[in-house]
């Protein structure tokens, strides 16, 4: 019953499959009987002209000794018990009745015995629908029962479908190829949780310690109380950061919400100008290039991914070091490319900044620790944006940082 009616009481899909096959061989052979009984009956001699010739062909004479109009005696059945009653027939009377005759005896033989035919081999590809709709249809009942035993603990189950590459192949080969995504994604948000986890129990268990240190001197005074109110302060703020990194990244991560202009070279003049202190402090060499780059896109992010390039380009410094800010334009494409020194980075190990909370020690500059997320933001706006980028570690130590974007079809911007 289960292979009749679907999930919902409605007929299966192999049930609709071989009612249709059925109905569309019975209106072929349909269609084929009529066309073959008009056939038949069209092209049967139709008078007594050709029986003439058929029976001097039988008799074996000449043609035209038949010709005329003559009569024959045909026996008629006894009646009133009279034997031996002759009729006088003519002959084109004759032939035309036996003409009519033997047609229709054919044609309701033709009829009878066809129809009777196209009974069986109805009845016989319905069976054989049955059969062909249940092969067909196997692949989909292996996606289905893959599908089935998929959890998000168990994402590791594939169709992986033999046979030729038909519809049926590809719609498999592109669920497996889902299942992938899905469980990469599922393997990223799980390291993402237990990450952002790591990482805010850090301040927590700051603000608790220094809560209980305080709270067990009865003699607290003023100046310890206030720093204790400055860690507590502190770690609030760092949390606060790297809540409002989560968020971002959470939101570049996701379809774009807003559309509109904005100018990369801009945006990264107004976080210079917000990070001028800290460039102060280090004593940093900034050396800008900067044409008009407008993009297209989510503004705020298309500002936070500038600010994190200058950020990142800045924390990760050393003093007296050196910055290095180009924007340009070539044709449709818009690039903002970020280097600056610091430590030295081994090349194999500079693609693993853009993972979420990637940290690597020789890299940071003591006493200026990140959340890890600068450069995963990047990724994800960069991505969100359809475009592309790149980390190259420097031969002399630092990082350069180079985004490709789609520019928007505006006038240069000034």
């Amino acid at each position: 019953m289960r292979r009749l009616l679907g999930a919902a009481g409605q007929p299966s899909i192999r049930l609709r499959l071989t009612l249709w096959y059925g109905a569309l061989f019975l209106l072929a052979g349909t269609v084929l009987l009529a066309l073959n009984f008009a056939l038949v009956a069209r092209n049967f001699p139709s008078g007594g002209e050709d029986l003439r010739d058929a029976l001097e062909e039988r008799l074996d004479l000449r043609a035209g000794d038949l010709q005329g109009d003559f009569t024959f005696l045909v026996q008629r059945e006894p009646a009133r018990g009279r034997q031996g009653v002759f009729q006088t027939v003519r002959a084109s009377t004759l032939f035309d009745t036996i003409v009519a005759g033997i047609k229709e005896d054919t044609l309701r033989e033709i009829l009878w015995r066809s129809s009777i035919a196209l009974g069986v081999m109805a009845v016989a590809s319905v069976g054989l629908g049955w059969f062909v709709a249940g092969r067909m249809l196997r692949p989909v009942h292996e996606i289905a029962d893959t599908a089935r035993r998929i959890t998000d603990e168990r994402l590791e189950e594939r169709i992986d479908l033999a046979g030729p590459p038909d519809e049926l192949k590809d719609l498999a080969d592109q669920f497996d190829a889902m299942l992938d995504r899905l469980q990469t994604a599922f393997e990223a948000q799980r390291e993402f949780v237990a990450n952002a986890s790591h990482e805010l129990r850090t301040p927590l268990a700051i603000i608790r310690t220094e809560i209980d240190v305080t709270l067990d001197e009865p003699d607290a005074g003023r100046e310890q109380l206030e720093a204790t109110a400055e860690v507590v302060r502190r770690a609030i703020e760092r949390t606060e950061g790297l809540i409002d990194r989560l968020l971002v990244l959470a939101r570049a991560e996701g379809p774009l919400q807003l559309v509109e202009e904005a100018d990369l070279a801009d945006a990264v003049r107004r976080t210079l100008d917000a990070r001028s202190a800290d460039i102060a402090e280090l004593a940093l060499d900034v050396t800008l290039d900067l044409a008009g780059a407008p993009v297209e896109g989510d503004r705020m992010l298309l500002d936070r991914l500038a600010g994190n390039l200058v950020d990142n380009a800045v924390d990760h410094n050393e003093r007296e070091g050196w910055i290095e800010i180009t924007t340009s334009r070539d044709g449709d494409i818009v690039t903002l490319r970020c280097a600056n020194g610091g430590p030295l980075i081994p090349a194999e190990e500079a693609p693993r900044l853009f993972e979420r909370f990637a940290r690597l020690e020789r890299a940071r500059t003591v006493g200026r620790g990140g959340h890890g997320l600068g450069l995963s933001i990047v990724r994800a706006i960069v991505r969100a944006h359809r475009g592309t980028v790149t980390v190259e570690a420097l031969a002399g130590g630092g990082l350069a940082v180079e985004v490709s974007l789609p520019r928007s079809q505006s006038t240069d911007a000034p």
